[in-house]
């Protein structure tokens, strides 16, 4: 019997092959922890599945990591995928499992920190690197929700990184770009929400994983580099727009508060006018994405489509 992974790397492609496979390069690379990796194509409809399939193979000469590739049939959402995969880790007896974005670049040394962290602490249950864009600059050290635009903010965005022994701390949250948690923790709450389908299921999750008294911890000496925004068309993208709108609806009346939904009705509804000026096509999506959360509309692949056509 194949000895079980330490843990189960999920990495979800949509459209972005090439991309992947570059990530996916960067993870077999890691060195100081026994893992498998399941590849996941989110019912791309173009040539992934394909391209994929002859890259693993490619790769798997390479590695002593084991690599499965699986294809679904059809796009359900990030948080969906992520599902799918959770799935899996759990059959493969995987004690941890590491979400992943695909636009990431990562060094070999980058997951071990992060087991050490949740072997020896058994109050986390999750951590996550610093972020970084691409020229240095920071994406995230956790996030927070509050008063602030869409009521979530990530932490230093834009901002230099904090020195490396700043740390530990304790977040709200992590952004799925890159996190680790136990596999046992996040099948006991049922995994990411799929109603979110696309951002905010973050959120979500590890508001739930707090609940249950575990801390979300961010650690400043492990750093990753993210190009985000690739599958959704880019930070101002109509999709991006949308979603996130329509999703922070959803989790303020799940969970907001006085001091969020104060944040929502400023920024996001006072405020809107403001975002024609940056973009008219953003800013008309991310009035319907605001109309459709409070009708409680549950955004899906339809919505990728309408907003995000294939090329």
């Amino acid at each position: 019997m194949a000895e079980s992974p330490e843990v189960a790397a999920l990495l979800l492609n949509w459209r972005r092959a090439s991309m992947t496979l570059q990530c996916l390069e960067d993870l077999l690379a890691t060195t100081g922890v026994v893992l498998r990796v399941l590849v996941i194509d989110n019912g791309s409809g173009d040539d992934s599945a394909a391209v994929l399939q002859g890259g693993v193979r490619e790769l798997e000469a390479r590695t002593s990591h084991r690599i499965e590739l699986e294809a679904l049939a059809q796009n359900v959402g990030f948080a969906g995928g992520m599902n799918h995969g959770l799935r899996w880790a759990e059959r493969c007896a995987a004690r941890y499992v590491l979400v992943l974005n695909n636009d990431l670049r990562l060094r070999p040394d980058f997951l071990a920190p992060l087991v050490e962290v949740l072997a020896n602490d058994p109050s986390v249950a999750a951590v996550g690197p610093t972020v970084l864009y691409p020229d240095g600059r920071v994406w995230a050290e956790g996030g927070r929700t509050g008063f602030t635009p869409n009521a979530v903010q990530l932490c230093r965005h834009g901002k230099t990184p904090r020195p490396r022994d700043h740390g530990p701390e304790a977040v709200e949250f992590l952004p799925a770009a890159c996190v680790l948690f136990r596999t046992a923790d996040l099948c006991a709450i049922g995994g990411f929400d799929e109603s979110y389908f696309m951002y905010w299921e973050d959120v979500d999750l590890c508001d739930r994983l707090r609940a249950r008294g575990g801390a979300i911890v961010w650690l400043p000496w492990v750093r990753v580099e993210h190009a985000p925004g690739q599958s959704s068309g880019g930070g101002r993208s109509p999709l991006r727009k949308f979603l996130m709108a329509c999703n922070s609806v959803r989790w303020l009346r799940r969970r907001g508060t006085l001091r969020t939904w104060a944040a929502f009705c400023l920024f996001d509804v006072l405020g809107w006018p403001l975002a024609v000026l940056a973009g008219p096509r953003a800013a008309w999506a991310k009035l319907r994405g605001t109309l459709a959360g409070l009708a409680g509309h549950r955004a899906n692949a339809s919505d990728v489509e309408r907003y995000l056509p294939s090329p």
